[in-house]
């Protein structure tokens, strides 16, 4: 049984690695991977019976935290791709060009469309509270710093976001009233939302880096899971892994 434990420990080792990860394979191991030896080896282990509720109760455990962790980041996935794609709505030219409307008495007015502004910055309010809740329950430290950059960025601009009716909250959440943004002056609008070094840019990058956090987080937990008690092997699609198997 001690040996059965010194081959698992062994073969494990590697994988366990924070630093180098899956890439501290050698292909001695691999080998007996695709010979069919860590199947034989699995089944050994599994077969001792003294051994069966530590292990059953490791993989529970093991799984609880892998499930956990896995919607944390789908979660951040979605929400920092929502905000990216908010900041392109708002960073769009013909969202700030000026619209001419005729009413139902055949007067025109050109004049911004307000009410696709609102939409615009209210996605994007709601898209970043969204990014805020959920990353603060990841355990990435990357991820953690660009939240925190990102959220320290909008608190020291509170005061101008505030001009056009976002309130940034005790939480770090943020608030719109539609009121005061109807009524902001547009060229404040465009500078935290349409300049190339705009406020919502510097939020997009953060959002950004968070989604690629959370994509690489989330290969890996899969990539953890891609062998079963019986040794069969799961392809995860795009794994790095499986271009060197």
């Amino acid at each position: 049984m001690s040996s059965i434990n010194s081959n698992i420990t062994s073969l494990f080792s590697s994988l366990q690695s924070s630093s180098s990860g899956i890439y501290s394979l050698d292909l001695n191991q691999l080998s007996s991977i695709k010979s069919g030896s860590y199947k034989k080896l699995l089944n050994n282990y599994y077969s001792q019976d003294e051994e069966e509720d530590t292990t059953t109760s490791s993989t529970s455990n093991s799984t609880i935290k892998s499930s956990a962790e896995k919607n944390t980041e789908t979660t951040i996935k979605s929400a920092s791709s929502a905000v990216v794609k908010d900041v392109k709505t708002l960073t769009s030219s013909s969202l700030w060009e000026k619209k001419t409307t005729t009413d139902s008495e055949g007067n025109e007015t050109t004049d911004y469309d307000r009410d696709a502004i609102y939409k615009a910055v209210s996605s994007f309010v709601k898209d970043y509270n969204d990014l805020v809740d959920s990353a603060a329950d990841s355990n990435i430290t990357s991820t953690l710093r660009s939240a925190n950059f990102m959220v320290k960025s909008t608190n020291i601009n509170s005061g101008i976001l505030s001009s056009v009716g976002i309130t940034v909250n005790s939480d770090n959440s943020l608030s719109l009233d539609k009121d005061t943004l109807d009524k902001a002056d547009v060229s404040t609008l465009k500078s935290i939302f349409a300049q190339d070094a705009s406020i919502a840019n510097q939020i997009s990058a953060s959002a950004s880096t968070m989604n690629s956090n959370a994509t690489s987080a989330l290969a890996k937990l899969a990539a953890t899971g891609s062998y079963d008690s019986d040794g069969g092997y799961t392809y995860v699609t795009g794994s790095n892994y499986n271009s060197i198997i």
